[in-house]
């Protein structure tokens, strides 16, 4: 796959690709719903990244008479660093497996395709819920302890949005509700720069808060809900004020849902029945992934010992945040 020192998508890379080892790849990440489908990449031979935002106040604005020299402005900006992290790991299959010509199925491919499968469910639900206290101290912090903890990793405080318990269950939900519901979302838009929509923007929450989001849509009279078109894989994209929503989905285990419908309604983890919407500027100037080289899945053929053909996967692979207004959340959304 071509480096690139400009940000592209997934599906960019995809129109890249050299191999069908690499195009198969990258589609199984795509057509997983990998995050990193809405996220744009740049690719950077180092292992960190550094940068500035401004956290405080802006350059102050300098009005001068006629025939005055200008006044020098300046701002204070806040440094920040970011990391790759690195995903490693090895497929072995017994060599009389790969041999066996009544097999209907490729053994070797179908673990690189169950690998991928399960890559692309990790890395969303790393994206979302990972922090280094509680969760793998290996892998990148989610946006939802970015926010949390806004003071550490410059998000503002406001982006932190507490909807009051407002009722999209099927029992609760009325008119009044799905207004009042679509109050807070549109300032959850606002709060990541986007008050009137932005197609850089991605709302993400599970598939049960989408079906209520859909139903109050159309309570409210908007016929058939959200904005729906296709990409080029053919597949139904829907959107609010232009702005892609996604179902992030499960984790590996394929049982867990990453944004739950169990919280509490301070969001915390527990075992009641409030949610999360999460909204992320994936612009440029906002919110971004770095890698230090494209993820690789390479065949290294049979080992010297004869008995087995390893396939490696690798990827080292990070986050980067520009903008204190990239990321927010909007919490004690009731499900039930």
């Amino acid at each position: 796959m071509l480096l690139s020192t400009t940000p592209v998508t997934l599906s960019q890379y995809l129109e890249l690709a050299q191999n069908p080892l690499e195009a198969g790849v990258v589609f199984a990440l795509i057509n997983n719903g990998a995050v990193f489908d809405n996220i744009p990449i740049v690719t950077k031979e180092q292992l960190s990244v550094t940068g500035v935002r401004f956290e405080g106040n802006l350059p102050a604005v300098n009005w001068a008479p006629i025939n005055a020299d200008p006044a020098q402005v300046s701002g204070t900006p806040k440094q920040y660093a970011e990391q790759v992290y690195i995903i490693s790991e090895t497929i072995d299959i017994a060599k009389w497996l790969v041999m066996d010509k009544t097999a209907i199925t490729d053994p070797r491919g179908l673990q690189v395709s169950a690998a991928m499968k399960a890559i692309a469910y990790d890395l969303n639900d790393k994206f979302i819920n990972n922090d280094h206290a509680a969760g793998n101290a290996n892998s990148f912090v989610g946006i939802r302890y970015r926010i949390n903890n806004g003071t550490l990793f410059g998000v503002r405080s406001e982006n932190l949005i507490d909807a009051g318990g407002v009722d999209l269950s099927p029992a609760g939900m009325t008119a009044t509700t799905a207004n009042n519901f679509m109050v807070y979302l549109d300032q959850l838009l606002w709060s990541v720069d986007a008050p009137s929509g932005d197609p850089n923007v991605t709302i993400y929450m599970n598939d049960v808060t989408l079906r209520y989001f859909r139903k109050a849509l159309r309570m409210m009279g908007t016929q058939g809900g959200l904005d729906t078109t296709q990409d080029s894989f053919n597949r139904t994209i829907e959107s609010y004020k232009g702005c892609p929503v996604k179902d992030i989905g499960y984790k590996a285990d394929q049982s867990t849902r990453i944004i739950t419908t169990t919280e509490t309604a301070a969001g915390l983890n527990g075992s009641s029945t409030f949610t999360s919407i999460y909204a992320v500027n994936a612009s440029a100037d906002h919110f971004g992934a770095f890698q230090m080289a494209p993820l690789n899945v390479q065949d290294l053929g049979l080992l010297n010992t004869g008995n087995l053909y390893r396939t490696l996967i690798d990827w080292a692979v990070g986050f980067y945040q520009p903008s204190i207004r990239s990321l927010a959340r909007l919490f004690d959304v009731k499900l039930a």
